[in-house]
């Protein structure tokens, strides 16, 4: 089933085919938005966002210049996002929600060299799919160049769920395996299995580092190869537990 049909000179329209992928449309995009924006929506309000969107099929109806019809597009897609997300960021839930809908309405062309024309089983089994990698690959981009991320060290029979914070200005490596050391605030009770020091060097400072080896670290439940270091709580600030290796962006 398409949208449209054409009889020589006429068009014949499905309107239950346009009212179906429309509301499946804009309940995949609103979704899409809550799970990329971390908005948490419930299913109740984007079943009510999505009732909205489906409230534009009455345009189909009425005649209307272009330049009203963008304006009430554009009404429509604000209240859309308020009912859905709340009066917060709406700048923010906004534009994510017109750049799903353009990808939606570029792979739906690219598939079908049609804008309009849509078979509809198609439509409904690849954009799940489409949205799906899109949402995965934006936050795996703000994961990795994000500079807070999630820590899990393993001690023993001991696990510490952590937040780590990627500074540009800890590059320590323990100088006879060259391992990166990361930055861990003293009062968590990290035994190891054996200890060491490393020298570091600072402006106008030079020391020694108080360093362990233990089990197992994870950063963004990725397993990382690295030595911990024991630091004064005092440095530590904004609820960070852990300051990570600069050389271990490219592997986390």
């Amino acid at each position: 089933m398409f949208f449209y049909t054409n009889n020589g000179d006429g068009m014949k329209v499905y309107v239950d085919a346009i009212l179906m992928i429309n509301f499946w449309y804009d309940f995949l995009i609103l979704c899409s938005v809550s799970i990329l924006l971390k908005r948490h929506a419930s299913l109740k309000h984007i079943l009510f966002g999505t009732l909205i969107g489906a409230s534009s099929m009455c345009t189909l109806f009425l005649e209307l210049n272009k330049y009203v019809l963008i304006f009430y597009d554009f009404i429509t897609s604000l209240v859309m996002v308020v009912i859905t997300f709340g009066p917060h960021n709406i700048k923010d839930n906004l534009f994510y929600f017109y750049i799903i809908t353009i990808i939606i309405g570029g792979s739906q062309y690219l598939l079908t060299g049609n804008a309009y024309e849509v078979n509809i089983l198609t439509m409904m089994f690849i954009s799940p799919v489409i949205i799906f990698l899109y949402v995965k690959s934006q936050k795996e981009y703000k994961l990795k160049y994000t500079k807070y991320h999630s820590v899990i060290l393993i001690d023993g029979r001991e696990a510490y769920s952590l937040t780590g914070y990627m500074d540009t200005g800890n590059t320590l490596l323990e100088p006879l395996t060259k391992k990166p050391v990361i930055l861990v605030r003293d009062t968590i009770s990290l035994k190891g299995h054996n200890e060491f020091l490393v020298p570091y060097k600072v402006v106008n400072h030079s020391s020694i580092l108080k360093c362990l080896s233990i089990d197992k670290i994870l950063i963004n439940n990725k397993e990382i190869d690295a030595y911990v270091g024991l630091v004064d709580r005092a440095i530590f600030n904004n609820g960070i537990d852990v300051i990570l290796n600069e050389r271990l962006r490219d592997l986390i």
